[in-house]
């Protein structure tokens, strides 16, 4: 039987998914059917190194026979959980599918074509879900690029269409980098900030 190892990163379990896509892919090629998926979420922060995840977010055409192999798949590598699959597109009920051109082909497969939102556009995702560990999610992003310019990436975001809040954005920034710069942060760029609040 395959199964992937599940390895202990930062006391997270992490799935190795290419053996997983793989057997996807073969289940497709079963029954002659093509397909790509977008994928997003924990998976991106993975495929970056930042931290591990047990479940695959994508945007993806959602049908019985797609979730009948999803589910199938999952259960030959022991990854579906109780409440929910290994890989699901509840994402697209919060976000709507990037556009290609802030995506990465990742895998090639004969039938199935898999690719992630740039880690940029990953960001602006999480904040536009705003939730806790979407937050302390952007934070590590900053801490480990060493990012220090929130304006900046600010611009990037709306260039790619989002309207994050500002707010939650120097949070962030402020996990990333400490409170004390933060407090630097905002005494340095205190007019470009006020046409923020």
């Amino acid at each position: 039987m395959n199964n992937p190892i599940p390895v202990n990163d930062k006391n997270t379990h992490t799935i190795d998914f290419e053996p997983v896509f793989e057997m996807f892919n073969t289940e497709l090629s079963k029954i002659g059917i093509s397909f790509e998926l977008v994928c997003a979420g924990g998976f991106v922060m993975q495929l970056h190194g930042y931290r591990g995840t047990v479940d695959v977010d994508a945007f993806y055409r959602h049908d019985a026979v797609i979730d009948d192999i999803i589910r199938k798949v999952g259960e030959i590598y022991h990854i579906n959980r109780p409440d929910e699959l290994w890989m699901n597109n509840s994402i697209s009920n919060m976000n709507p599918e990037p556009p290609d051109e802030y995506c990465e082909v990742i895998y090639t497969f004969s039938n199935l074509t898999i690719k992630a939102v740039s880690i940029t556009y990953l960001i602006g995702m999480k904040l536009h879900s705003g939730r806790e560990q979407d937050i302390k999610d952007v934070a590590d992003i900053v801490s480990a690029d060493k990012n220090e310019r929130p304006l900046e990436l600010l611009s990037q975001l709306k260039d790619m269409g989002f309207s994050p809040d500002i707010s939650d954005l120097l949070d962030a920034f402020g996990a990333a980098h400490g409170i004390d710069w933060l407090e630097v942060y905002y005494n340095e760029h205190q007019a470009e900030l006020n046409d923020y609040y």
